[in-house]
């Protein structure tokens, strides 16, 4: 719930009877009063709880305060659906992703207020290696998205992924074995059928850019490992350096 005051709220309001009003988002804003004076008043968003105002407590109420938990449930349940390419619209993946950024800087924000209030143990200090192993850990997720893993196919973004790969070239080889003119391949939602020449060549152009790409992750984990401060790795672009991607139009 939005609210605002011409004071600072506290993070927590006791409001008798086991609840309290969490107070969170606080920022200052200028305002004009009546008489024309400048002064500054407080924007902010509130959520009631009830019982011990612990990190899962707030977690809970702030998060179904910005999703229902059927929302929740419809987003996740899309973004399989396009995982798994039941569904071709990219929204499903989008929304998702923004659900996730939302909910972790809700509990980023969550952390920061309890450990203001005390309530909270302070971040306990990074480590070189717990740091490279993070790091690595966001190389891998972004090799793994469609960051890396798509080609435009009659403008759409889509990906084959290693299995279905392996699966499409012994279809080919059949094919070519077999002196077959055309072959059909299913992608993007549609079954495609084309010369068993154009097949082999678009199967041979999206392997070699997963290679290329492959390599470029693989470096990316080699200079991380290599570096001998956190801020090095703090500070390092993963996200550079990735061949062209692939783009087919038929």
């Amino acid at each position: 719930m939005k609210s605002n005051s011409d004071v600072r709220p506290s993070i927590l309001q006791d409001l008798g009877d086991d609840s309290r009003h969490y107070n969170y988002n606080i920022k200052e804003v200028p305002v004009t009063t009546e008489s024309g004076e400048e002064k500054t008043a407080f924007e902010y968003e509130t959520v009631l709880i009830w019982g011990k105002p612990d990190y899962e407590t707030l977690a809970n109420a702030v998060i179904a305060e910005h999703y229902s938990p059927p929302e929740e449930t419809a987003l996740i349940n899309k973004y399989n659906a396009f995982s798994l390419k039941l569904s071709i619209d990219p929204a499903d993946k989008e929304k998702y992703e923004t659900y996730l950024k939302k909910v972790s800087d809700l509990k980023a924000m969550i952390k920061v207020d309890l450990r203001a209030l005390g309530l909270m143990s302070p971040e306990p200090a990074r480590t070189l290696e717990q740091t490279i192993v993070a790091k690595i850990a966001e190389i891998d997720a972004y090799d793994n998205s469609d960051e890396v893993n798509s080609f435009l196919f009659n403008e759409q973004k889509t990906w084959i992924d290693a299995g279905t790969r392996a699966v499409f070239r012994n279809s080919i080889d059949s094919a070519e074995l077999l002196q077959e003119e055309t072959i059909q391949l299913p992608i993007a939602g549609v079954i495609l059928t084309v010369p068993v020449s154009q097949a082999k060549i678009m199967l041979a152009r999206i392997q070699r850019y997963a290679d290329n790409a492959s390599i470029v992750t693989t470096g990316h984990k080699i200079a991380v490992s290599s570096f001998n401060s956190i801020s090095q790795v703090d500070d390092y672009n993963f996200k550079t350096g990735y061949p062209e991607k692939e783009a087919f139009n038929i």
